[in-house]
């Protein structure tokens, strides 16, 4: 909660500083924010029953989000004095601010990083789908993690986090050429962490049946 305070709080500080910039005040992460803030209150108790009503409170938590982040993000930009599309449009005329052009991966191909890249984001999705099925589940962990203990590794919060930035990087940059330059220095970032990390190696030894720790 703390964390969504303060964006919003600095984002309506750069406004401020700005002169009343009106694509800050019109920006999707300023809705996205308080529409977090506003489904966390109304929607509480989310691990709560079983697998079922756990996963059907999910969706509907993050339904009731983009819902609210669209309409606040609407409201803002319909009775906000200072914002224009006129603006927005103009940026948009601009090739920076087009669709990533699909030379793109084959140039990062040539390098290899875009290979190394999709097979480390392979691993570390297949597990944090694995491990968020746990966590939603709610089943005896102890049992849990002696099944998965052959095919999955635990996703550490680090992890978890470059994980998170690295396919929204990808996104910013597929919707916006300019951007790429945050996705492309990321995706160096991620694929060098699973070249050297031992959990990753781990995994795969073990799905080979070579795994012993003098390899790892």
């Amino acid at each position: 909660t703390w964390l969504y305070i303060i964006q919003i709080s600095g984002l309506l500080l750069v406004c401020v500083l700005q002169f009343f910039n009106s694509m800050i005040l019109g920006s999707l992460l300023i809705s996205f924010n308080a529409s977090v803030l506003l489904a966390r209150a109304i929607q509480k108790n989310l691990k709560k029953g079983g697998f079922l009503n756990r996963l059907g409170k999910l969706i509907l938590h993050v339904l009731l989000v983009l819902c609210l982040t669209l309409v606040i993000n609407k409201f803002i930009k319909g009775y906000s004095f200072f914002f224009r599309d006129f603006d927005a449009n103009l940026y948009l005329c601009e090739e920076a601010f087009g669709l990533l052009p699909l030379n793109t991966f084959s140039r990062l191909s040539d390098t290899l990083l875009f290979y190394v890249y999709i097979f480390v984001l392979f691993l570390m999705a297949v597990a944090a789908v694995i491990v968020a099925f746990r966590n939603i589940s709610g089943s005896n962990q102890v049992q849990v993690m002696e099944k998965m203990e052959e095919c999955t590794i635990t996703l550490k919060p680090d992890a978890a986090y470059s994980l998170v930035h690295t396919v929204l990087f990808g996104c910013l940059a597929l919707s916006t050429m300019r951007m790429k330059y945050l996705w492309t220095s990321h995706m160096c970032v991620f694929a060098s962490f699973g070249l050297c990390s031992t959990e990753v190696w781990k995994l795969i030894l073990k799905c080979v049946r070579l795994y012993t720790s003098q390899r790892v």
